[in-house]
């Protein structure tokens, strides 16, 4: 209210120095060139006087300014086509003609014209109104933000009885109401979800406008945590949502082992949790119904997590070695996945029991190797080899990793016919990526075939050769067809080992896919795996708009297939066989619905 009539009355002195530098507008009584016309009180008729009158074409071109005389008289003589008018008085309704508000929508004005222009004086109400619950008792503490055009003008609460007011507010349409609930929610009138779905009304002259909300049906949520082996009750592990209707705000047990979250909207909901003292598992509970007027429990049963604190020294010396990554792998699967956790000493936390693992470390010194973590407690190239961790709930594990010295492995990767170097394919010492990439260890060749694995420990390891060229088939050291087939390789520290690698034409599993209406179909993974040791065989392939795919990069193996539409991973019923060179076909993947 108060922003409009300061507006007004700064355009107004705008306009007095601009009437120092140009010409004084013509008022003349009958229509002359350029536009010209009055300005009157709309309920009077009164003239009004030192009103701005702006106009400009619909592009901004063409700006000019007057004020009106004693009589409301107004000119542009020069003023010629066509023109946007904008009029503003102190005390008066800014608009746009005809009674717009904005030059978007203002009506166009030919000159010359004689124009008669009537602006209502701003005029004042009241609005008030009541926030109740579904039997129409009054709510207290409801924050009440009153907006105009979408933007601010007031706030205010409710009373004790649900009662909220806003004396002496400027009369007009294109008001919105927003009510913030104790509990977080947020409700527009009338009973929208936001500003832009909101109800408009209008505040009406020297009188009270009413506008009341209703809450929508709440119940209300509570959630237990208990210890999974004691079932006695955490204090002060924290709840926070996930999915539901009203995103509320993160809640801690009490001193029962119970979060309480009141004055949901109805609905279902399902949240995750943690552990601030990072004694207990992160944990969740699933989708639960909060039903009008009754309390639901959830109930979620945690362990104790397990943490792992993982040191890194010379193995010579014992001496601290500078910072390492290490990653948690997979018992049966190798692949790495990413760097994992890297630093001069890792600690990670929260982990669970029930995730078995092993250790492969990668040094960033340039001076020590990498290794699998063996079960004698010194390195290994050989993730067989490597000690699979067990914990229980609450154990804390901790590691000295035993590093060696460095050696590298390098040499040319070639088409096993022509002899010519091999591009896109992504040496590792670990189980290769169903995906192109390079690892931390190695990147990938260009077309020249060269290739080199830097920083490996010294001992003897599989090496994996997987190309994503769609011409060539995965190759481990010596030819071998998957890991467990592989030649070793012996690093030795400080040297590097010469290793040429042939890779024969790639083998092909092509087929269709079907999915269940409204499933995406592009969106559907497949995966293939060696049978005899688990690692990726072959990379994954895109599934066309048709439906058919082809997957590359098989040798001469026995091998199973995965695929997915959402979280449920399905295999294959079929083991398949491939062979390099040749193309496995008519394969039919059928994803069931959810």
């Amino acid at each position: 209210m108060k922003s409009t009539v300061l507006r007004a009355l700064a355009v107004a002195a705008m306009a007095g120095l601009l009437a120092t530098n140009l010409p004084a507008p013509a008022l003349a009584a009958a229509q002359g060139p350029g536009l010209e016309g009055t300005i009157t009180n709309q309920l009077t008729g009164e003239p009004v006087s030192g009103a701005g009158i702006v106009i400009q074409h619909r592009d901004g071109s063409g700006w000019n300014f007057a004020n009106s005389d004693n009589a409301g008289m107004f000119a542009f003589p020069e003023a010629t086509g066509d023109y946007v008018v904008r009029v503003m008085a102190s005390g008066y309704v800014e608009q746009w003609l005809n009674g717009h508000q904005n030059q978007w929508e203002a009506d166009t004005i030919t000159a010359p014209a004689t124009l008669q222009i009537p602006m209502m004086p701003i005029q004042y109400g009241d609005l008030a109104g009541r926030v109740v619950t579904q039997n129409g008792g009054g709510l207290a503490d409801v924050g009440v933000e009153l907006r105009r055009n979408n933007n601010w003008v007031a706030h205010t609460g409710t009373d004790a009885k649900g009662r909220y007011q806003f004396p002496n507010i400027e009369a007009g349409p294109n008001y919105t109401i927003k009510f913030i609930l104790p509990s977080g929610q947020q409700i527009w009138y009338d009973g929208a979800s936001s500003e832009w779905d909101a109800t408009p009304f209008t505040v009406n002259p020297d009188t009270t406008t009413t506008v009341n909300l209703t809450r929508p049906p709440v119940g209300h949520l509570t959630i237990r945590a208990l210890d999974k082996v004691t079932r006695q009750p955490i204090v002060g592990y924290c709840f926070y949502p996930q999915g539901g209707p009203l995103n509320w705000a993160t809640t801690c047990t009490d001193a029962t082992g119970r979060a309480k979250v009141r004055e949901l909207p109805v609905g279902d909901y399902r949240g995750g949790g943690f552990d601030p003292n990072e004694v207990y598992v992160n944990g969740h509970f699933e989708p639960v119904a909060v039903t009008e007027g009754d309390t639901t429990t959830a109930t979620v049963r945690l362990e104790k997590s397990v943490s792992l604190r993982v040191n890194f020294v010379d193995a010579v010396t014992g001496e601290p070695v500078d910072g390492a990554c290490v990653t948690m792998v997979d018992p049966v699967q190798s692949e790495l996945g990413d760097n994992g956790h890297c630093g001069n000493q890792v600690e990670l936390k929260n982990l669970f029991a029930q995730d078995h693992f092993r250790l492969f470390v990668s040094p960033y010194d340039q001076v020590h190797g990498a290794q699998w973590v063996s079960k004698s407690g010194g390195g290994t190239g050989d993730p067989d080899r490597a000690k699979v961790y067990r914990p229980k709930p609450g154990e804390r594990i901790e590691v000295s990793v035993k590093l060696d010295g460095a050696g590298t492995v390098a040499g040319f990767v070639k088409d096993a016919v022509t002899g010519a170097g091999v591009g896109n394919v992504c040496p590792t010492p670990t189980s290769p990526s169903a995906s192109s990439g390079p690892n931390p260890l190695a990147g990938c060749t260009w077309s020249d075939g060269q290739y080199a694995i830097r920083n490996l420990g010294p001992y003897q390891w599989k090496l994996a050769f997987p190309a994503y060229d769609a011409q060539h088939a995965w190759t481990w050291s010596g030819g071998g067809v998957n890991r467990a087939s592989a030649t070793p390789v012996q690093v030795v520290a400080g040297t590097t080992t010469a290793l040429d690698v042939a890779l024969p034409a790639t083998g092909t599993i092509s087929g269709t896919v079907t999915v269940p209406a409204g499933t995406c179909l592009e969106c559907v993974s497949i995966t293939a795996v060696d049978a005899a040791t688990g690692d990726y065989a072959g990379y994954r392939p895109v599934v066309r708009a048709d439906g058919t795919f082809s997957m590359k990069g098989f040798n001469t193996q026995d091998v199973r297939l995965f695929y997915s539409a959402s979280e449920d991973v399905v295999e294959y019923p079929t083991q398949l066989h491939t062979t390099a060179g040749e193309t496995v076909s008519g394969i039919t993947i059928v994803v069931p619905a959810p």
